[in-house]
């Protein structure tokens, strides 16, 4: 029977460390949609606000 070999460690610290990398990654995909998508909102806030005046 054949045995492979393990080339990688299965420990905690590297799961944490690759989570931590994936969601860090994931909100700095996300920050600039996000403050795009706000500074949209805030001028719709604003131009509704000029006609009703």
């Amino acid at each position: 029977m054949m045995e492979f070999a393990v080339c990688y460690d299965h420990s905690g610290f590297d799961l944490a460390r690759s989570i931590f990398l994936d969601v860090t990654a994931f909100l700095a995909l996300m920050t600039p949609w996000a403050i795009a998508r706000l500074i949209e909102i805030a001028r719709e806030d604003a131009a509704a606000g000029l006609q009703v005046a």
